[in-house]
């Protein structure tokens, strides 16, 4: 009779041991800010707070598309630094594709489509810094949470020309002829009877000049995997990119300095 209240205490002393085993905490410190994360004794455990997160996606704008990556690194339970790096392909909205529906009678394949009046290609790299505030989240059980945030830095424009091939006509005979723009030949590039095709992506990287300029984004994140090891998000913002100069993309329309584009984001990467 004696031992049934000792092996009472001993079930009981067994189960607090348990229960802390799954409720350890770590305290973190990050800048004057502590952060407590809940570690328990599986690494996918709800409810653990991560200090670092790694991510790549992409991006579809009103002015393009892009790839793009980011490395978060958290301050406190609210806030993370972020480190930003991009790269996007630009468009003018009045490109309009053609494809010249002439029969040529030449041993030549068909056609290729082309992007009437374009005179060159845009496209950038940019690096950025910003921070990340979270704005609200749903309980643990959801792991879904909304954050607000921004990045700016510098953008490195690309100008390619764009290259076309055109239809030209010396002594009676037709013949190809591949053609960046120029004064000189505008009238090929203006003349869709005349033009055969688009030369290709590759063709124009020796031509290359750069456009220096400035970046910034800012939009509403919504992470959908808030409390596992992987990041699942998506972003709708805007963006603008302002350079030192007009950006000649096209002959015909008034070829600006600046874009100003609404974007929609998927990523998906790590925590740690």
């Amino acid at each position: 009779m004696k031992l049934k209240p000792l092996l009472i205490i001993l079930l009981f002393a067994a189960s607090i041991s348990n229960g802390q085993q799954d409720t350890t905490i770590k305290i973190s410190q990050a800048g004057s800010k502590a952060i407590v994360m809940n570690q328990g004794s599986a690494s996918k455990a709800k409810g653990l707070v991560y200090n670092s997160e790694f991510s790549v996606g992409a991006k579809l704008t009103t002015s393009g598309w892009g790839m793009f990556g980011d490395l978060t690194k958290r301050v406190n339970m609210d806030k993370k630094r972020l480190y930003y790096f991009e790269i996007m392909f630009m468009k003018n909205p009045k490109e309009l594709k053609k494809i010249n529906e002439y029969n040529f009678s030449l041993s030549y394949s068909s056609p290729r489509p082309f992007i009437y009046g374009k005179q060159n290609s845009f496209f950038n790299a940019k690096v950025a810094y910003g921070n990340k505030y979270l704005i609200g989240q749903k309980a643990e059980k959801s792991g879904f949470e909304v954050n607000f945030d921004y990045a700016i830095g510098p953008s490195i424009g690309i100008v390619k020309p764009y290259y076309l091939e055109v239809l030209k006509n010396q002594d009676g005979a037709l013949y190809l002829s591949t053609e960046k723009y120029s004064p000189a030949n505008e009238s090929y590039f203006l003349d869709a009877t005349s033009i055969y095709g688009y030369s290709g992506f590759m063709k124009g990287f020796g031509d290359i000049s750069i456009i220096p300029g400035a970046f910034g984004k800012a939009g509403l994140n919504f992470d959908w995997a808030s409390y596992d090891d992987y990041v699942k998000s998506l972003e709708v913002g805007i963006g603008t990119e302002v350079y030192i100069k007009d950006v000649p993309m096209m002959i015909l329309e008034t070829n600006k300095p600046y874009f100003v584009y609404l974007y929609l984001s998927v990523q998906f990467g790590r925590k740690w």
